[in-house]
Parts: C-alpha cells; sequence; structure tokens
C-alpha cells in the first residue's frame, strides 16, 4: 500500500469518493530520488510517459499549459516515463512497478495505476498493501464489485489488516450499497481497534444509510 491505504471517512462523504490518503512518513518514496534527478528533459522526451497516461480527447490544446487535453504535466510524465524505463531494465523486481504504481497512484491516474499494481502482484504475490491499493484504484474508476475482490484476496493474506477491513466498510456503503457487509467489517474493525482513525464517523454514516434503507442493519 503505500504503504498504508487509510481512507479518511469526513473527507470522503464531504467530497463523494473514497479517499485513499496515507501516512506518508510510513510508506516508502512514491518517487525514487533517481526518477527525480533526471526528470529535467525537453518536454520531447516525455512523450513516452505521457502516452501511457492518455494524450487528450481529440487532440485539442489546453490554453493554460499548451499541452494536450488530459497530458499530464511535462515533469510528471517525465517520472513516469523514467520509472517505466527503470521497471522494464529490472522485470524481476518487484518493487519499481510498485514505485510507479504508488506514484500514478498518488497523481490520481488511476486507470493506468491498477497495471503497474497487477504487474507488481505478479512478482509479489504476497504484498497486501499493493493489492489493497490496487483495489482502491478499482474502486475510483467504478469497479466495487472488483475492489472487493482485491479487498477480500489481501484479508485472506493478513485476517488482521485494518486498513483494508476500513476501506471495506466504505466501498460496502458507497460502492456496493451492502449495509449487512459494511456493518459485519465495523464490528470486526471496531473489536481490533476501536480507536481507529475514522471509525465513528463512519459508523454514523453507516447508522444514515441504514436508516435510509429501512433494512434494520445495525453496526
Amino acid at each position: 500500500m503505500k504503504i498504508e491505504t487509510i481512507v479518511t471517512a469526513i473527507i470522503f462523504f464531504s467530497v463523494g469518493f473514497l479517499a485513499g490518503f496515507v501516512y506518508k512518513s510510513q510508506r516508502q518514496a512514491s518517487v525514487p530520488a533517481a526518477a527525480v534527478a533526471t526528470a529535467g528533459s525537453s518536454a520531447s522526451d516525455a512523450g513516452a510517459g505521457a502516452g501511457a497516461v492518455g494524450a487528450g480527447a481529440g487532440g485539442s490544446i489546453d490554453p493554460a499549459t499548451g499541452l494536450p487535453n488530459g497530458h499530464p504535466p511535462v515533469e510528471v510524465a517525465q517520472v513516469i516515463e523514467n520509472l517505466t524505463q527503470r521497471a522494464d531494465q529490472n522485470p524481476k523486481d518487484p518493487q519499481v512497478p510498485l514505485e510507479l504504481a504508488n506514484y500514478l497512484y498518488d497523481k490520481r491516474y488511476f486507470n493506468v495505476a491498477i497495471g503497474w499494481y497487477q504487474r507488481a502482484l505478479t512478482l509479489d504475490r504476497r504484498n497486501v498493501n499493493a493489492r489493497t491499493d490496487l483495489g482502491t484504484c478499482y474502486f475510483y474508476t467504478g469497479q466495487p464489485q472488483q475492489a472487493m475482490a482485491e479487498y477480500n484476496k489481501a484479508l485472506k493474506q493478513n485476517p488482521n489488516n485494518q486498513p483494508t477491513l476500513f476501506n471495506m466498510i466504505v466501498v460496502n456503503i458507497e460502492g456496493t450499497h451492502d449495509l449487512h457487509a459494511a456493518s459485519k467489517y465495523w464490528n470486526e474493525l471496531s473489536r481490533m481497534n476501536p480507536n481507529y482513525p475514522g471509525l465513528a464517523d463512519i459508523k454514523s454514516k453507516l447508522d444514515a444509510a441504514t436508516g435510509s434503507a429501512g433494512s434494520g442493519v445495525r453496526p
């Protein structure tokens, strides 16, 4: 995960999406120093990285940047290109695609991050953090069932992974609308860590959703 995907419930419900924020002091650096150091070339050198993310709709130009709509900022495209080259040069190293996946996640290129998390997990299937972030990318891209599938795989590897449990509560409320499952995971996390960040806030949202649904589900 980057290292942990901590979903902040207050922000999540105020802006209407799953907020995969992290305690950055606990994660590995998302941009290796080598990638940043070499990100000083011209805009033309960033073409491959930009193409990987998407070069805009119909070739129209953003007047604010002079780049095609949807094109990432030049410095972002350069970092992506540098990390992609490192991944290609080290095809058996799971850390390099994971660094790129984390960088894309942080820059909110979730569709592209999915492929790099998958590549990292092909090389290191036991990485619960990466699998949880992959699930969160699926949620961000409108695939809540796929997100839950990845979270379930993560829990099979580590049933006590608290960020995964918290994300499952959120996705079951907002994505799958399975309030019974949301209640189940809330209970599990509450027993495990009643002081988990955002747990009280998410309970209020679960209570409100349960009342609106009239389902009688109780956390």
